[in-house]
């Protein structure tokens, strides 16, 4: 008998396949190695360090059940989509509560006062939240974590094209606000 047809036989035992199976562990280490850029995205974005650390606890929270049945491919693009679409879904809900208290503050016929706008220190930050939330996304993704712009398109689920226009108004935009009298 050959070496190959010993080692091949229905007798033989099977090699054993080797598979990834996510466990808490694996997220751990994957939580200890990533926390920190996730957070940087998030404070990028959403310009507040007390909300970036709760959007961060947030997504990690959210995406380990789905990594722990295995529905999570590339963990580091899908943390980053879940940051960009809290962010997206904070500033959606911040928006329609403002919208809500105005309309009862006119059925009320008394003033409510807004909160006082976030003041930043870094005339970049500060820059960077005058921006809309997807023109914000496409600059922090882009030139603050360095990635391609097939990668932000990936990542916010448009077509290249869109992506360089987003960048290019969102720079003009930027180098507007940063041209402006202080």
């Amino acid at each position: 008998m050959t070496q190959f047809a010993a080692s091949h036989s229905p007798q033989a035992p099977a090699p054993a396949l080797v598979a990834f199976v996510p466990t808490d562990r694996s997220y751990a280490d994957l939580f200890a190695e990533h926390q920190a850029a996730i957070f940087r995205l998030a404070v990028m974005l959403c310009g507040d360090a007390h909300v970036a650390e709760e959007i961060t606890a947030e997504v990690f929270a959210r995406v380990l059940p789905k990594w722990r049945r295995g529905d999570v491919t590339d963990p580091v693009f899908y943390l980053r989509r879940a940051v960009i679409n809290e962010v997206r879904s904070r500033h959606r809900r911040r928006v329609n509560e403002q919208r809500a208290l105005a309309r009862h503050a006119s059925r009320q016929a008394h003033d409510v006062h807004e909160p006082a706008p976030l003041t930043l220190s870094e005339p970049l930050i500060a820059a960077l939240q005058r921006l809309s939330v997807r023109h914000r996304a496409v600059v922090v993704l882009r030139f603050h974590d360095d990635l391609s712009e097939a990668e932000v398109a990936r990542i916010l689920g448009s077509p290249i094209g869109t992506i360089k226009a987003q960048t290019n108004r969102a720079l003009s935009a930027l180098r507007a606000f940063m041209e402006e009298p202080r």
